[in-house]
């Protein structure tokens, strides 16, 4: 089993805490969502692991089998939405510089990936649209043969068509060599389906971290008429409250709830999205 720790991290800049505190594992093998309002602390968290920043206390660490060893950079591709890149460097030779670092990536492959999305192998990365650039450092990173791979925003800009493309690969990728894929992300309905693992991050603090089977089993709706269920809210501990015509309906914890319910009250699974909305919206 390998893994990476992350173990009491924090990072301020000036006055603002980015980061507090924030230990949590990612492991070998799984899908993770990242999942935070902007300014939450995902970009910096991503950074510190990745070693393009550092944390103010705290350690990062890597851990085989229970023995710490030393992470190589090609074992760790990190892919953020700034565009770095020279002026001078078209796509494919973005793809070849980076399989000098990543000795394991199939140039070939992602080259011909990139063709099918519509991406000039002879354009100046630098000059490519929004959408273009995440699709090639999404790509990119999805075949630079890395153990673990870090993709922020990765469908920055992307239409429909080339996000859905993407999230099929992301799944293909997975499928065939088990690689370790962390996605932070906006869409998190788009993306929900990919997940194993969710990571929810809110002001530098690490809020649930879970499997999402896990957390959606553990919420859940009640709806029914305002006076029945204001004589039984609480009962239960409650993450929001809606009220419409006469109508009310309850986020609540699965295990707060009573063993038997009116009959006009009916109980309705949630999304990932409405579950990280309620999060943070409740304080």
């Amino acid at each position: 089993m390998e893994k990476i720790r992350v173990d009491k991290v924090s990072k301020n800049f000036g006055s603002k805490e980015a980061l507090k505190e924030v230990s949590l594992e990612i492991e070998e093998g799984k899908i993770y969502g990242l999942l935070g309002r902007n300014g939450a602390g995902k970009s910096t968290l991503l950074r510190i692991i990745s070693d393009r920043m550092a944390a103010d206390s705290g350690q990062i660490s890597y851990e085989v089998n229970g023995e710490l060893k030393k992470l190589m950079s090609g074992d760790l591709y990190f892919s953020e939405p700034k565009n770095l890149l020279p002026e001078s460097m078209n796509v494919k030779d973005f793809c070849k510089y980076t399989q000098y670092f990543y000795p394991r990536m199939n140039t070939e492959e992602t080259l011909e990936l990139l063709a099918q999305f519509r991406i000039g192998l002879k354009e100046k990365a630098k000059n490519l649209s929004t959408g273009n650039y995440s699709i090639l450092r999404a790509i990119v990173a999805l075949h630079s043969g890395a153990k673990f791979i870090f993709l922020d925003e990765p469908t920055l800009g992307h239409d429909a068509i080339n996000r859905e493309l993407f999230y099929d690969e992301v799944l293909r990728v997975y499928d065939e060599e088990k690689t370790t894929i962390l996605l932070s992300t906006h869409l998190i309905d788009e993306v929900s389906h990919l997940l194993e693992d969710v990571i929810f991050i809110r002001d530098g603090h690490i809020l649930l971290n879970n499997s999402v089977e896990h957390l959606l089993n553990s919420y859940a709706y009640l709806t029914g008429p305002k006076e029945t269920l204001a004589s039984i809210e609480k009962q239960y501990k409650v993450l929001q409250k809606k009220e419409q015509l006469g109508f009310l309906s309850l986020l609540v914890e699965r295990e707060s709830q009573s063993t038997s319910l009116p009959a006009n009250v009916e109980v309705e699974s949630l999304g990932l999205q409405d579950l990280f909305i309620a999060l943070n919206q409740n304080k």
